[in-house]
């Protein structure tokens, strides 16, 4: 066993190009491939198929030029040829930038945790602190068999190598909300199950309205406050007594947190790691970071927390994640972003709070783009500070921002105003909101009230 001594072994990914760039000696323990969840099983390949799928389904546009595209015809293989050469290269790209920067990787996996001792099968790294960035793994269903050929989870469902007549979606978060666009647009027969009242529980209310209403424009079906009872012969029993037959489900239920195998006694809350302000286990000198700590089960998340942790171990500065607003986007056409209160919320607590509902439609670039159908959703307190803000729309992810970066400088909504927004682009929706906020939108008609 070759054993060797770094100032920081970082389990996962985590901070370790942050901490590089301080010349901070790095060692990186990584069992499968760099890029963990969000590069290989999640956010990069789920986005290279629905970029394609969209593609493809909006093909049918060009039939207004005269041009007759047969959907029917393309070839699936290749979508998923697409989405495996991007991960690689984005793999290798990484590979290369960590090691610019030195950074020691061993692909080996993690077997034991001792005090400062962090040991694979063929190396012991003596260190000062260890960083736990482990991610997530699809959560497990008890009741049923997960065996990726008919009823599947999300890491599965990358490896699909035909196209289904039909599938059933159990789950309606991002995951499910984009395996559902992409299945459709793609001609697949889809059922989309929810054992909420609404589909994307998490959003605003208008939000998973204006959803389920977009999905259906795609023939996708939806059943509401239900839950599968049986799976038997790719036959689904409904607790609100429905069946339907399908020839696979995905279950689209979300990730859990992959914990280490340790001697150590971890304190959890709701299986997640527990950590303190500055990300640190009850276990002296080991930090948690990312998914496994609960605090935000998303990709931007962990790497902002990976910084804020870096930041800390290099200058002392405390971990501000907790006071932050962490923006949520679930992609396709168009695409659907929010961060901060919902109005649910604003209500629930009894917030003195504004409100405005700006309909895309209302702006030139949706038209010439052909992309009508949305909103920019913006609540704000009484002295005029963002409390949150939800939008569907073509760019949404990118539009939210400049909401987001108003609030986490304490600007007020006016202050945006400020700006000139160039014409015509879909940023004029933030413009024409926040004018509507007071009634002062130059695109709607003048207000009744």
């Amino acid at each position: 066993m070759e054993k060797f001594k770094s100032k920081i072994a970082i389990v996962g990914a985590g901070p370790a190009i942050k901490l590089a760039q301080n010349n901070i000696d790095v060692t990186l323990f990584e069992k499968e491939n760099l890029g963990g969840t969000c590069l290989n099983k999640g956010c990069i390949p789920t986005k290279s198929i629905l970029h394609n799928s969209n593609l493809i389904n909006k093909s049918k546009s060009l039939e207004k030029f005269g041009i007759n595209v047969n959907r029917d015809l393309f070839d699936f293989s290749k979508v998923v040829q697409i989405k495996d050469s991007t991960v690689e290269k984005l793999n290798k790209s990484l590979s290369l930038l960590l090691k610019s920067y030195d950074i020691k990787i061993i692909n080996e996996e993690v077997i034991e945790f001792k005090e400062n001792l962090v040991i694979t099968k063929n190396y012991e790294c003596e260190c000062e602190k260890i960083v736990l960035a482990t991610g997530t793994k699809p959560a497990n269903i008890k009741e049923f068999n997960v065996d990726n050929k008919i009823i599947f989870n999300s890491d599965g469902i990358l490896n699909l190598e035909h196209l289904p007549k039909s599938i059933a979606i159990i789950g309606s978060g991002a995951i499910g909300i984009e395996w559902s666009r992409i299945f459709s647009d793609l001609g697949v027969e889809v059922t989309l199950i929810e054992s909420m009242s609404q589909i994307l529980p998490i959003a605003d209310n208008d939000v998973s309205t204006r959803v389920e209403r977009l999905l259906k424009k795609k023939r996708v079906k939806i059943e509401k406050g239900t839950f599968v009872e049986k799976i038997s012969n790719k036959e689904l029993t409904l607790a609100n007594g429905k069946t339907l037959s399908t020839d696979i489900v995905l279950f689209a239920i979300g990730r859990v947190p992959i914990l280490p195998n340790s001697a150590f006694e971890f304190k959890t809350e709701r299986n997640y790691l527990l950590v303190d302000n500055n990300f640190m286990t009850n276990i002296d000198g080991i930090y948690a970071i990312g998914d496994i700590n609960g605090k935000s089960m998303l990709a931007h998340s962990a790497t902002h927390q990976a910084i804020e942790l870096a930041q800390y171990f290099i200058l002392g500065k405390e971990p501000e994640f907790n006071k932050k607003s962490v923006p949520s986007v679930i992609y396709g056409m168009p695409e659907i972003a929010w961060f901060g209160k919902t109005e649910e919320q604003c209500i629930n607590e009894n917030m003195d709070y504004k409100k405005v509902l700006f309909p895309i439609s209302a702006i030139g670039k949706a038209h010439t783009d052909e992309e009508i159908d949305g909103f920019v959703k913006i609540l704000v307190d009484k002295n005029e500070m963002i409390l949150g803000a939800s939008i569907v729309a073509p760019e949404a992810s990118a539009l939210l921002m400049q909401l987001l970066i108003a609030k986490e400088n304490n600007l007020s909504y006016k202050s945006i105003l400020k700006s000139i927004f160039p014409h015509p682009t879909f940023s004029e929706a933030i413009l024409e909101s926040l004018l509507a906020m007071d009634n002062q939108s130059l695109s709607l008609p003048k207000s009744k009230e």
